[in-house]
């Protein structure tokens, strides 16, 4: 089946293209400093709605603003609607330096798309858009009305989707154009925690404290004079009028991924086992990491894994370890399945805790999803999958979160196909320009099945 073909129907391409660069131009992170009434994350957050609320107009939706919160477009009339949940807030570029290009100015090169937002997730909500779009201009009849519902903190706190939901009934059912294909009927739950101790006096950490990454980079100020004769995995050592810095570089990954990156907190912890004064905070904090956590990805040297069929193995992750305030803090990321629950990984943590003496809180927690893969949802989307792609659908779990976990009956559903990398959260963020009209196809034959079919 010919995407070009599709999308041309329902809209031209270089419109759909400028409209993604659109949004792409605008650093939609949050900014609480320009936040307001109306822009409760920030002046950039409200940028990107207002465009996605004039696209949608331009195109014959319904559009609603939810103070600034979230948006929704819709075909049909009713509340009996089909759901299609994405966001416009973006993660920061980082490092601009690591950017071939602007990552706020949408590149086109050898059929790749470049710029922050392009896969995650700007590109594939304006995918969804364009699918229901087409439907209208079809004048298809509607036996449920097609919503598309588009957030503005889900790279951060999700209180968009809890203030919509406060105002707007749940979707008869739904997907969220944030993950992958074929489907995602599985999303591990997400549990971050954080060990806190009294910081040493003469002891100082600094790590950026990113949720959702692997620690690529940390430092440790030692005194004037401290032995570091220890130090193996690292020749970034510098002597300070303030003392003695050392900084330990890993490889960034996505902290639901630990296996893809490299820790530097693990070769902080590797070097200085065995090498640190016995009364210091430091030296239970690498103490625990040592004997509990270093290069375990998964969770078996400290009690956290836990298995099962339907969703595979957890996964536990160092993201950042400082000395903030007077404390010595450390951020772990665990993602679980259907074979374990918080409470179970709590009642293991605080015991760690305790043992180490330290205290614990939880940072953040978000429930697992799974969806039986019988349902009609699921087969809907196989049979959308199946008409553009010529291919069975699997059903597969992943450790990422979307917002089909605010549903009461949804799941992830693209737009990243299978052996793509789009490096979402990363320099040089792409998609291929083909896969996102591919996954117009294929949300518009989602849409139509859902929607457009009496059941």
């Amino acid at each position: 089946m010919n995407s070009i073909q599709h999308i041309q129907q329902s809209e031209d391409i270089e419109k759909f293209l400028e409209d993604v660069g659109r949004l792409v131009a605008i650093p939609s992170v949050r900014d609480m400093a320009t936040a307001s009434a109306k822009a409760p994350f920030g002046k950039e957050i409200r940028k990107a709605f207002d465009v996605f609320m004039e696209i949608a107009q331009r195109m014959g939706f319904t559009v609603r603003d939810f103070d600034g919160y979230a948006l929704d477009a819709q075909i049909g009339e009713g509340d009996d609607y089909i759901g299609v949940l994405g966001h416009l807030d973006v993660v920061e570029a980082g490092e601009r330096s690591l950017w071939n290009s602007d990552p706020f100015v949408m590149r086109q090169e050898n059929g790749m798309l470049y710029g922050r937002g392009v896969n995650d997730d700007k590109g594939p909500l304006l995918a969804a858009l364009y699918a229901a779009a087409r439907i209208k201009k079809e004048k298809r009849k509607l036996y449920h009305p097609i919503r598309i519902i588009a957030g503005g903190a889900e790279e951060t706190t999700w209180e968009c989707m809890e203030h919509y939901f406060k105002h707007a009934v749940q979707p008869v059912c739904g997907f969220s154009p944030d993950g992958n294909f074929p489907i995602v009927n599985g999303e591990k739950g997400i549990l971050q925690v954080r060990f806190l101790m009294q910081a040493d006096k003469d002891i100082r950490l600094y790590c950026k404290e990113r949720l959702n990454i692997v620690c690529d980079d940390i430092q440790v100020l030692l005194p004037k004079g401290s032995d570091i004769s220890f130090v193996e995995r690292t020749n970034l050592i510098e002597v300070l009028p303030d003392g003695i810095r050392i900084t330990y570089r890993g490889i960034r990954a996505l902290s639901r991924n630990p296996q893809r990156g490299e820790n530097a907190i693990y070769k902080l912890v590797k070097d200085f086992h065995g090498h640190l004064d016995r009364n210091t905070s430091l030296y239970a904090m690498v103490n625990m990491l040592y004997e509990n956590f270093t290069d375990d990805f998964y969770g078996k040297k400290s009690g956290l894994y836990f298995e099962d069929e339907a969703m595979g193995c957890g996964s536990v992750c160092p993201m950042s370890m400082q000395t903030h305030d007077g404390m010595l803090e450390l951020c772990l990321d665990l993602r679980y399945v259907k074979a374990t629950n918080e409470q179970e990984l709590l009642s293991v943590l605080r015991t760690l805790a305790l043992q180490y003496g330290c205290d614990l809180e939880v940072l953040r927690h978000k429930r697992l999803l799974y969806v039986e893969e019988n349902s009609t949802l699921i087969q809907s989307l196989k049979t959308a999958y199946r008409r553009v792609m010529d291919e069975e659908a699997a059903v597969f779990t992943k450790g990422g979160a979307s917002y089909a976990r605010v549903l009461d009956h949804g799941v992830a559903f693209g737009a990243t196909f299978p052996d793509e990398d789009p490096r979402p959260h990363m320099p040089n963020e792409c998609m291929p320009v083909e896969s996102l009209l591919k996954a117009s196809d294929i949300y518009y034959e989602a849409l139509v099945e859902l929607a457009c079919i009496k059941r």
